[in-house]
């Protein structure tokens, strides 16, 4: 089996358990949006795949939700894009390629404090994304306002939830990659120096 179908499969596990987070979920009244396991597999997405599957992971994702199967944490349908926790999916649309990035140009060289202080940014952006959908989508479809001070809020109390994802994700990401020897760090390492003319 190619390089490429192996990508697929994982790509396709891992939308998998995207889709398996949203029902793993703590209610945060009287916040839209509740507390899933689902940033913690995109996270993963990104430690396991190139930035083009991870990208292509979450994007089958969100289609599969968006075509009506109840995989989202409200359900499903084209409607959903007005429910105010949609920014938190679209965010990661981009969130698991970053990963995928920010995972090779710094765990790939063993650089942990630049990983920690990167991934603390993206999981802000992906916050911030989030909660600015919400106000949006709040304020023009439900005709109500979501003062900053709440937003702020949201962000800060997601943030050390996010982290702890975003830790067991690198403790998964680092077994898996050393029972799968096409993922492992040294293998591509070997091939990155090996395109080095």
């Amino acid at each position: 089996m190619g390089e490429k179908s192996r990508f697929m499969i994982i790509g396709a596990l891992i939308s998998s358990l995207t889709a398996l987070g949203a029902f793993i979920k703590i209610p945060i009244a009287p916040y839209p949006v509740p507390m899933t396991l689902q940033t913690g597999f995109v996270f993963l997405a990104g430690m396991l795949l190139p930035k083009r599957e991870a990208f292509l992971s979450q994007a089958a994702y969100i289609l599969l939700g968006l075509i009506g199967i109840p995989v989202f944490a409200h359900g499903g349908g084209l409607g959903y894009i007005l429910d105010p926790t949609f920014g938190y999916l679209l965010a990661f649309l981009f969130s698991a390629p970053l990963m995928s990035i920010l995972y090779n140009k710094t765990l790939l060289r063993r650089k942990y404090i630049l990983f920690a202080l990167f991934s603390v940014l993206l999981i802000l952006i992906l916050q911030l994304c989030g909660v600015i959908y919400m106000a949006v989508i709040s304020s023009l479809h439900l005709h109500t306002k979501l003062p900053f001070s709440k937003a702020a809020y949201l962000t800060l109390l997601f943030l050390p939830l996010d982290m702890v994802k975003l830790l067991l994700a690198a403790l998964f990401s680092i077994q898996i990659r050393k029972r799968l020897p096409f993922l492992s760090l040294e293998h591509n390492h070997a091939k990155q120096l090996s395109c080095i003319p």
